[in-house]
């Protein structure tokens, strides 16, 4: 992969010979960290990208940088490097920027993190440019759910994505029918060898959610399954859990705040997402206790078929997650306020009174959060540290 950048430097390169291929030659190190190949690149192929970074070479590029950054709307990224009065200049330049209401920030350091910050703020850019597109669909929260249901219009004005309305009505007509394509994760459920009966009913329902994701073009879902429960005596536990694998961001209860975090988290880290209710508190050791009847199949080290917690019917998964670095995290859909912190997976649980998949996290940071403002009850958890990058996720939003 290769991204453009605009180059400015001073008129007379600073009266320096080697000038063009210093600075080259500073490009080729960067793209080295970063992993992408920096070229220049002229102002119509600068334009359409969706990151936008002007290197500024040398002192004595500012009138260069004046007649050229109306070609963009911003953000702009000032690219330095250590010599050739580089970084006096973008100050000046940034300066200019914020005095003409536009959001700027200057990269700067040696190669190694100059590279690492632009592979972060190309991979955030990528996630909001591909957000702008997608449909989330919803057949509404469950009436449980009292602080979860999202504004699409809020939605939309803050990330450009979507809310697509699906009744229920349409959901059992199609939970009716009973019917699926086959496909690597459905057969590995069949493998489980549980109850034929209920494995090809719960599969039903994977079909049947899926014909949704089809026929709305949509990125992801959420559906209200327990409304699935009383007049089918099936869970959609199953159905979610094969969805995410395949890549459809898929939520509980109809909850859109978890289905837009779900997103998010998945989409910027890359990682399989559990959507978890927590379920207790160990104020004392910053530790806490998750826990829910579906996650991703490509997510844990394994897992076992059996009953929905809350009803003992359909099939739900009980699985075990590597106990290793995590993160939580939750957000609204002004992409404002949010909660994310890094943890670790100390335990799998295995008790009787909780959903199925059970894990135990230690929480170094704080905990208050949880029982002082909490963005509702679900929560998305996926492994890996991804805090640093959630924040600059949404620092970009500002």
């Amino acid at each position: 992969m290769s991204l453009g950048i605009f180059y400015i430097k001073s008129p007379n390169k600073n009266n320096d010979p080697d000038f063009d291929e210093s600075a080259l030659a500073f490009l080729k190190e960067v793209s080295k960290t970063m992993g992408e190949e920096l070229f220049i690149a002229d102002e119509q192929a600068f334009a359409v990208q969706h990151t936008h970074i002007f290197f500024v070479a040398s002192g004595g590029s500012e009138q260069q940088f004046v007649k050229s950054f109306n070609m963009i709307e911003g953000p702009y990224y000032l690219l330095t490097r250590r010599t050739h009065n580089s970084l006096a200049a973008a100050m000046e330049i940034l300066a200019f920027l914020q005095e003409s209401g536009k959001k700027g920030e200057i990269i700067h350091g040696d190669t190694g993190s100059i590279g690492r910050k632009l592979a972060q703020i190309v991979k955030i850019n990528t996630v909001k440019d591909r957000l702008k597109g997608y449909r989330l669909g919803s057949t509404d929260e469950s009436t449980w759910l009292i602080a979860s249901n999202a504004d699409p219009v809020v939605l939309k004005t803050a990330s450009g994505m979507d809310m697509v309305h699906i009744s229920m009505d349409e959901l059992l007509s199609e939970v009716a029918k009973n019917t699926y394509v086959d496909n690597q994760f459905t057969e590995e459920i069949k493998r489980k060898g549980y109850d034929s009966t209920e494995t090809k009913r719960a599969l039903g329902v994977y079909g049947a959610v899926r014909r949704l994701v089809d026929r709305y073009e949509l990125n992801g879902i959420t559906i209200r399954c327990f409304d699935i429960l009383q007049p089918a005596c099936i869970s959609g536990c199953l159905a979610l859990a094969i969805l995410n694998a395949e890549g459809i961001h898929a939520a509980c209860e109809g909850d859109n705040r978890s289905l837009i975090s779900m997103t998010v988290l998945s989409e910027l880290t890359g990682q399989p997402v559990f959507m978890a209710n927590p379920g207790r508190l160990y104020p004392e050791q910053q530790e806490m206790v998750f826990a829910h009847c579906v996650l991703p199949l490509n997510m844990p080290d394994r897992y076992q078929l059996t009953t929905h917690f809350e009803s003992g019917l359909g099939i739900s998964i009980a699985a075990e997650l590597p106990l290793d670095a995590c993160t939580v995290f939750k957000c609204r859909e002004n992409f404002k306020e949010y909660f994310a912190q890094n943890g670790q997976i100390i335990e799998n649980l295995h008790e009787g009174c909780m959903c199925r998949t059970q894990i135990r996290i230690r929480l170094p940071e704080q905990i208050s959060y949880f029982t002082t403002r909490p963005i509702a009850n679900h929560h998305m958890i996926c492994m890996g540290d991804h805090k640093a990058l959630i924040d600059a996720f949404f620092t970009s939003y500002e």
